[in-house]
C-alpha cells in the first residue's frame, strides 16, 4: 500500500467516524427532521457521505418555515424540498457539511449567533452569515458580489 492510499484508509476509519462522531448533536436534529419525511411520504438517499431527504415534512418545512429554502443542513443530514432540489444545492450543503464537522455540536448556536452578528451590524441575517458566504464561496456561487 503507497503512502497515499494508506492515508486513505487512516481517514476512511479513524478519521470518518470521529467527525460523524463530533457532528452527532446536530446531526440527530436533522434525522428527526428526516424521520419525520420518511414518515409523511418523504424519501431518502445518501450522497457523499450525507442522508439526504426530501419531500413530505422536508418540503412543508422549508416552504413554510424557512420562507421558501431549497436546502437544509442539519450535520451529516440535508433536507430539500425534492429532488432536484438537493441536486442543484449540493455543493452549497456539502459545505456546510464540512462546517459542521469543524464545529461539531455548537454549529447551530454559532450559525445563529453568526446571524445575529450580522443583523446587528446592519447587514442581512442569511446572506452576510460567516458560514452562508463560506459556502457559497466553496461551491463558487457568491450572490453578494
Amino acid at each position: 500500500m503507497d503512502g497515499e492510499s494508506s492515508a486513505l484508509e487512516v481517514r476512511r476509519w479513524v478519521i470518518r467516524p470521529l467527525l460523524y462522531a463530533w457532528a452527532a448533536p446536530t446531526t440527530l436534529v436533522g434525522l428527526t427532521a428526516g424521520a419525520l419525511t420518511l414518515a409523511t411520504g418523504g424519501k431518502a438517499q445518501v450522497r457523499r457521505g450525507a442522508l439526504e431527504f426530501h419531500g413530505g415534512f422536508s418540503r412543508w418545512f422549508l416552504d413554510r418555515r424557512m420562507v421558501g429554502a431549497s436546502a437544509m443542513t442539519l450535520g451529516h443530514a440535508i433536507i430539500g424540498r425534492d429532488r432536484r432540489c438537493l441536486e442543484s444545492c449540493r455543493d452549497h450543503e456539502q459545505a456546510h457539511v464540512r462546517q459542521v464537522e469543524r464545529w461539531g455540536g455548537a454549529f447551530i448556536p454559532v450559525y445563529l449567533m453568526a446571524s445575529a452578528w450580522a443583523w446587528a451590524r446592519g447587514k442581512h441575517y442569511y446572506l452576510d452569515n460567516r458560514f452562508e458566504v463560506d459556502a457559497r464561496r466553496a461551491c463558487g456561487d457568491d450572490l453578494r458580489t
